[in-house]
Formats: C-alpha cells, sequence, structure tokens
C-alpha cells in the first residue's frame, strides 16, 4: 500500500513527463505535423523520434524524485477491515503472486476490471505472450474476484463466458462506458489547424487496428483525386508490429505526402486536430470498447467504423459502420465524405459519462458488492442496452441470489 499523497505526486509526474495538458499552440508534435500536411519536408513519416535508453533513464529518475523510493506497507496487514479492493491496471492479473494476500484477508472484496479478452479471441493478431498473459488474467479474476467491471455489453458477454472456464458460478459485471475527459467538452476552437482536407484513425499501430486497408484505401484516392486527394492522419504509438505497419505506409510511393504518423500528442493538441478532420476512421478488427469514436461524437466529428460488436454500441445511429475486410466500400465511404464534408454537430449522448458521473456510477455498484459480499449475486433484471445497467448500479437493484 502506498499513501494517497504520494500515488498523487507520481501521477502528477507523469502528466508533466508526457506533457498531457499542452496547448495546441505549444505541442511540438502537432506543430511538425502541420508543416507535413502542408508538404514541408520531415526526415521520417513518423514525426517523433524513439527515446533513446538515457532519456528513459532520466523520465524515471524524475519520477522517483517526484515520489520517493518506498516499498509500500503490506496490503494483508494495512488494507482495512471489510475493504473493497479494487484493482483497474488488469496487467498485474496476470502475476498471480501479487493477488495471494487475498487468499488470508477473505473480508476484502476484491472487484476488478477487464479491458477485454481480445488476445483469447483472436490469438494471430496480438504479440503471442498476450495470449498467455490474458489466459492467465482471466484465471487469477476467477479465482479471486468478487465482481467485475467491463466497458461494454460485449466485453462482458466475452468476458462471461472466459471466466465460465475456470468456475460454475458467473461472476456479478458492470458493464460501462468510460467516461470522456473534459477536454473533449470544451468548444471547438475557432482557428482551423489547416485548409488542407485531412482524416484521422487513432490508436496503437498493431495487426487488429488494421491500418492497412486504409493504405489500400489512400492508393485509391490518390489515382481517383489526384493532388485534390484527402491526407491521412496515424495517431498513435506501433504496437506489436507496428513498425513493420508503419514501414509499409513509409514506401508507398503512390501515397508519399499523403499519409502523416504521429504519436504523443496531447489530449489539448488531439482534441484540435480532431476538430480539424473531415472525420475519424476506425477499421479495427476487434476492440473492447473504442475511446477515439466516443472522444470524435463529442465533438460532433463524423465517424466511420468497423462494423464489429463494440463499436455497434459506442458508434450509435450517427456512426457509419463498414466491413472490416472490404476496401472498396471504406473507398466509397471515404471518398463520399472527402467530397462532400459535413460540418460538426457535437452530440450528448448520455450513455457517456463525465469523470463525476462515472466515479458515483462506480462506487454505487461498488457499495453494493461490499453490501452482498458474503454471496454470489447477478442482477434482477436483463441488461439492455450500453447505459441501462449504470442505472441498475447507481438506484441500487442489483441483489443477491444464491447459486
Amino acid at each position: 500500500m502506498y499513501d494517497a499523497d504520494i500515488v498523487r505526486r507520481g501521477l502528477d509526474a507523469l502528466e508533466a513527463m508526457w506533457l498531457e495538458n499542452n496547448a495546441p499552440e505549444n505541442d511540438p508534435k502537432l506543430s511538425i505535423l502541420v508543416a507535413r500536411l502542408h508538404g514541408q519536408s520531415v526526415d521520417r513519416l513518423a514525426t517523433g523520434k524513439t527515446m533513446s535508453a538515457l532519456e528513459k533513464l532520466m523520465r524515471m529518475l524524475t519520477l522517483i524524485r517526484a515520489t520517493g523510493i518506498s516499498f509500500g506497507r503490506s496490503a494483508r496487514k494495512h488494507v482495512p477491515t471489510g475493504a473493497v479492493y479494487v484493482n483497474v491496471g488488469q496487467i498485474m492479473l496476470a502475476l498471480p503472486f501479487f493477488m495471494h494476500w487475498l487468499r488470508k484477508r477473505p473480508d476484502v472484496v476484491p472487484v476488478f476490471m477487464l479491458h477485454d479478452v481480445i488476445p483469447l479471441e483472436m490469438p494471430n493478431h496480438v504479440d503471442p505472450s498476450s495470449v498467455k498473459h490474458h489466459a492467465q488474467m482471466v484465471k487469477t479474476a476467477a479465482t479471486y474476484a468478487s465482481a467485475l467491471i467491463v466497458t461494454t455489453e460485449h466485453v462482458k458477454k466475452m468476458v462471461g463466458a472466459a471466466i465460465a472456464r475456470h468456475r460454475r458460478t458467473p461472476l456479478p459485471t458492470l458493464a460501462q462506458a468510460l467516461p470522456v475527459s473534459d477536454v473533449f467538452n470544451s468548444p471547438p476552437s475557432e482557428s482551423r489547424l489547416t485548409d488542407v482536407p485531412y482524416f484521422v484513425v487513432c490508436g496503437s499501430i498493431e495487426p487488429r487496428k488494421n491500418h492497412l486497408i486504409l493504405l489500400e484505401v489512400w492508393r485509391r484516392l490518390v489515382r481517383h483525386m489526384g493532388h485534390r486527394a484527402p491526407h491521412l492522419v496515424i495517431v498513435g504509438s506501433p504496437g506489436w508490429s507496428g513498425a513493420a505497419i508503419l514501414q509499409k505506409f513509409e514506401r508507398c510511393n503512390e501515397t508519399q505526402g499523403y499519409i502523416h504518423a504521429v504519436s504523443g500528442l496531447s489530449s489539448p493538441a488531439l482534441t484540435h486536430l480532431l476538430n480539424g478532420s473531415v472525420g475519424l476512421l476506425m477499421p479495427s478488427l476487434n476492440e473492447g470498447f473504442g475511446l477515439p469514436i466516443v472522444e470524435a461524437k463529442r465533438l460532433g466529428v463524423p465517424v466511420i467504423a468497423s462494423d464489429i460488436p463494440a463499436h455497434r454500441e459506442v458508434a450509435g445511429p450517427e456512426g457509419r459502420l463498414l466491413s472490416a475486410d472490404d476496401p472498396t466500400v471504406w473507398f466509397e465511404a471515404v471518398l463520399e465524405r472527402a467530397t462532400y464534408p459535413q460540418p460538426a454537430v457535437r452530440i450528448d449522448d448520455d450513455r457517456f459519462m463525465t469523470a463525476t458521473r462515472y466515479s458515483q456510477t462506480i462506487m454505487a455498484f461498488l457499495d453494493r458488492c461490499a453490501f452482498v459480499r458474503t454471496a454470489p449475486f447477478h442482477a434482477t433484471t436483463d441488461a439492455g442496452p450500453l447505459g441501462q445497467t449504470v442505472d441498475q448500479a447507481a438506484n441500487g437493484t442489483f441483489t443477491p441470489a444464491l447459486e
């Protein structure tokens, strides 16, 4: 256990290192990107360079200076009696040793957040080690958790099926969309980033994100539209096999000057980038949630996304959903949007909460978990579309049921 003030200092130091709150005009990555959109020469496709070992070390030392060096206190000895232990990181569940203290504290109510089980659903599209780690995460959750938190009904279904392989009784599960950062609720800037038309694709660069379908789309766009073709901005850091994917974009002569990659943007810079775009593209083969779609919707930015379960939940009727493996329909949709751009129309969707309301909803669920910690339980009403479960939790309609 660590004192709350130490954790806050660490989080503040991380935000400062990441330049998370940098205004768009002060974000160097955005400035370089704008230069590329205007045809100015930049050495690499990506607007940033890989961090050196020395830079990584200096960042770590900065964090240590902010928090000090401490091994904390024993969770087994110092967690208050009857406490609810919430683990939202998921990664540590792959190391069950760190959960062993729960065996000696049966009074504690463990509630785990699982973001998805994509590596178990699509093992060929992820790092092979992720399959093993996710399998262990699920097993750890099935062994120790009293309840789960997920982000969509789709994830609730898939996680429930994975958990069922390890235990006979289901775990009570709250499906609640993640909150939208306040920066995406702010009024759009009156100044345009550039007069050059561009689309944005946002997310880690890895096979399951399906970036390469957009390479084929942009080949066709450049052939069809010539110099009038819109640009594509790839926002995100390379994940597993991401470097190889970026190389394919970089080596494509047909699309040179029309496709640009950037990582490390601050949230205000990303907001400014999205606000000036023709639309957001999300061609993923699988997702647990789809946060960029929610952020784009909040800004009123048109969304074209793959027709997958998670996107059906978060995109709503305003989003245009397409087959993830058909470049022709993507080409036609992007061409139509580029030819007839739509003005931004901000969408206020009650399913997507502020951080405050999200916290209140989670706390209501945790309170109910604590109340019924001595018996398995489930919701007495069917979980309907995204958002209904939230009201059920907030109103305390989760009731115990012996299995």
